[in-house]
């Protein structure tokens, strides 16, 4: 399933997509922002995406930005025994490898692609994150989306609701949804 708006889109993984996720996964600035931060070997990633492309509780996707491939997003159910079909809580998460976007409004694109989907179309109840309490930026990324804090110490759990997703990124949706028809007349 590919998913498209706000100017990106979102294809799944493929094995010719492995050496790059694993390339970002393992840069420094990527990886110490993950709770496990050791560097992923070659058949460590392997394993992982024999693993992944048959569990119907996840899927994982390279996010592209004019056909160029620019991060990584994924969403897995939450809940023993639970499928993304059959999930009312779902964890996404994401990350933007390629450093010219990481600082950037674009960077929002493939999190509301994903939390549409989410809502939208899998029907889901809350969204659910556990982020490191060092990593402030993805906090108050998150926190921009309408999510509040459940929990904290050094991790800290986050929830979002459709209701609070919308009020908060409605005017996000709206200039990322001007710019796209700028650049494509």
């Amino acid at each position: 399933m590919i998913l498209q708006g706000y100017q990106v889109t979102l294809t799944p993984v493929g094995e010719d997509d492995l050496d790059l996720l694993r390339q970002w996964r393992n840069d420094p600035d990527i990886a110490r922002q993950m709770l496990s931060q050791e560097p992923i070997s070659e058949e460590q990633q392997q394993a992982w995406f024999k693993k992944i492309s048959r569990d119907p509780a996840q899927q994982h996707f390279v996010i592209r930005f004019r056909d160029e491939p620019i991060g990584s997003a994924n969403i897995k159910a939450c809940g023993p025994g639970k499928t993304l079909k059959t999930a009312t809580t779902i964890e996404p998460g994401l990350y933007i490898g390629d450093p010219r976007y990481r600082q950037n409004i674009l960077a929002f694109a493939p999190t509301l692609v994903l939390n549409d989907y989410c809502f939208e179309q899998l029907g889901v109840q809350q969204l659910r994150a556990v982020v490191k309490a060092t990593n402030t930026a993805a906090l108050n990324y998150n926190q921009k989306l309408g999510y509040r804090t459940l929990n904290s110490g050094d991790l800290v759990e986050i929830t979002l609701n459709f209701e609070d997703y919308q009020q908060h990124t409605r005017a996000m949706k709206a200039l990322l949804s001007r710019s796209a028809t700028r650049t494509n007349p």
